[in-house]
């Protein structure tokens, strides 16, 4: 019995002291960390981007929100602020309840961490929060010189009449992949996409720092004839290598390739890219390999994982658990799944799943980049020389 009066004023003090749960919650997605690519290495001039950010209301009181300042920080000190007034957040938030409405974050979940970011009872809103709505924040860039090593998010606003500030703090990572990677094809090649703010692959999870990899002729172009030919191109058919030494986690090969994803003979830009977006949401609806297409993804430890997208159809010559090492031929390049030509998708993520993931930056410890002063990462538009 005196034990349990013991416990009973123990827990009365607890109950007492504790503070109450925060009525306003700041989300990240991805959530551990944001990551920096340089824009100039010798400058030490870097580029970030946050994702996403939710503030949540989970408290009865409506929060109004007035102002949100997004804040880089280094050793604890503000080196940078972008502050979203009014207007800014209006926007924001029209565009966020449009995403949700048109079923965006079902459609693509992976850029918004399945469920994570926004559970399934929360309602896009703002700038006034109800209980169970959020404001969607999204897409912010930032330049800097030098080093940051923290992303705040402040916002400001009234509950019940009351001038409130809450506060989101996440690491900032201005590092390259931990594991030594070589370049996944050998020859001249041409990225045409890599972690570049101009070019799509920067702006999804799992693909922020991804290369696509293809090859060009002596035209300038990346085919010869009109290009409506896979063996068009100069890329089609080339090995693909493993990377690093690592164990195959999943693999596709049963994939067909569509010839008329790519674009047709006098189609002009902006018909194909209104097909090809149609197309795409198709292929999004039915999984995960019509994005991928025949695939390897390989498990190098370290919690860093490698994908190669769009090979050629019953190239794939590993199968699930089998050990790699950097420099095997795993696969043919092809145009399998979600490809507008011939090309390899190459990324490196935390995650065993291609989409569910956020990609990590890696530096290749065996090329050349043409026109480089000196050894630098990738950029989109690259002519990268493989040994």
């Amino acid at each position: 019995m005196k034990y349990s009066v013991v416990i009973c004023l123990m827990l009365s003090l607890l109950s007492a002291t504790a503070e109450p749960p925060q009525s306003v919650e700041i989300r990240f997605c991805p959530a551990s960390a944001v990551r920096t690519y340089p824009l100039e290495g010798r400058r030490e001039l870097q580029s970030l981007l946050l994702q996403n950010a939710a503030i949540i209301n989970h408290g009865k009181a409506a929060f109004d929100v007035k102002e949100i300042e997004l804040e880089l920080l280094e050793a604890g000190k503000v080196r940078d602020t972008k502050k979203l007034d009014t207007k800014a957040i209006q926007r924001i938030a029209d565009r966020g309840a449009k995403l949700q409405a048109a079923g965006v974050l079902q459609q693509v979940g992976f850029q918004f961490c399945g469920n994570d970011l926004v559970a399934p009872n929360i309602k896009l809103a703002g700038p006034k929060l109800d209980r169970d709505q959020a404001l969607l924040i999204a897409s912010q860039v930032f330049a800097f010189n030098g080093a940051r090593d923290t992303l705040r998010v402040r916002v400001h606003g009234n509950v019940d009449g009351r001038t409130t500030e809450f506060a989101g703090l996440i690491p900032i990572k201005s590092e390259f992949a931990q594991n030594k990677y070589i370049f996944p094809l050998r020859g001249v090649w041409y990225v045409g996409y890599g972690a570049s703010f101009h070019t799509g692959h920067r702006w999804a999870i799992p693909e922020e720092f991804a290369l696509d990899i293809a090859k060009i002729g002596e035209s300038g172009l990346s085919h010869k004839g009109d290009g409506t030919h896979f063996d068009d191109y100069y890329a089609y058919g080339a090995d693909v290598l493993a990377a690093a030494d690592g164990r195959v986690t999943s693999a596709a090969n049963d994939q067909q390739e569509d010839p008329s994803a790519m674009q047709r003979p006098n189609e002009t830009q902006e018909a194909y890219f209104a097909r090809l977006q149609k197309e795409q949401g198709e292929r999004l609806a039915k999984g995960l390999t019509a994005i991928t297409g025949n695939y390897v993804m390989i498990d190098h430890g370290k919690n860093e994982y490698s994908l190669y997208a769009h090979l050629q159809p019953d190239s794939v010559r590993v199968h699930v658990g089998a050990q790699v090492k950097a420099g095997d031929v795993i696969g043919k390049l092809g145009s399998s799944g979600n490809s507008t030509e011939p090309h390899l998708h190459f990324h490196v993520c935390d995650k065993p799943d291609p989409l569910m993931c956020a990609g990590i930056p890696v530096n290749f410890s065996d090329i050349t980049i043409q026109w480089a002063d000196l050894p630098r990462p990738i950029q989109s538009g690259d002519v990268v020389i493989a040994k």
